[in-house]
């Protein structure tokens, strides 16, 4: 029987929140965490468009479907806030950055990302146009806070976005006075056009 234009759409699996583990079941998902366990990756001290905290670029020819943005405070902030938000860029503009280790989330059956990730990157200014609001948020806090007992997902909810290829996801965090430090787990899914 011949596939309908249908079966290329992602559109079926982002209406049905629970296909999100047939995905990663079938290879389809993948994810980028902290490089070194345990260990913190800091955001900026002010915001600013050309730093992210976390890049991921679209670098093949699948769509990227967001599933999750989770990010847990590690030690400690002061300045009372945080602030945070994502970008999605039609156009990848990357300039430098910390490479993250882009991994299945089922090693068994996944086969190679056709994204990349980067920690504490460099972006040059966006072109006009080119790049939207997909989400922004504050953590108002006492002048130091702990670590928070329950981790902040920044995606408003699973597939709320669609990366095309040769777009990218950019992930910002600041505290005025010291940069946030995270441990973070950002996973996507990757469908064929």
């Amino acid at each position: 029987m011949a596939k309908s234009s249908v079966d290329k759409s992602p559109l079926p699996l982002i209406r049905d929140f629970s296909l999100a583990q047939t995905m990663i079941y079938e290879g389809k998902a993948y994810h980028v965490a902290n490089p070194t366990m345990l260990t913190g990756v800091t955001g900026q001290t002010s915001h600013a468009l050309t730093l992210a905290t976390i890049y991921l670029g679209n670098r093949g020819s699948r769509q990227m479907v967001p599933l999750w943005a989770r990010f847990s405070q590690s030690g400690t902030v002061a300045g009372g806030r945080i602030q945070w938000g994502i970008k999605i860029a039609d156009t990848d503009q990357f300039t430098s950055g910390t490479a993250l280790t882009v991994e299945p989330l089922n090693a068994d059956l996944g086969g190679g990302s056709q994204a990349v990730g980067q920690h504490t990157a460099t972006i040059p200014a966006f072109t006009a146009g080119n790049a939207r609001n997909l989400a922004a948020g504050e953590l108002f806090m006492t002048v130091l806070l702990n670590n928070a007992a329950d981790p902040l997902e920044m995606l408003p909810f699973p597939g709320c976005c669609v990366i095309n290829p040769g777009g990218a996801m950019y992930i910002y965090t600041n505290a005025a006075i010291t940069g946030p430090t995270w441990q973070f787990d950002v996973a996507w899914a990757e469908l064929e056009v």
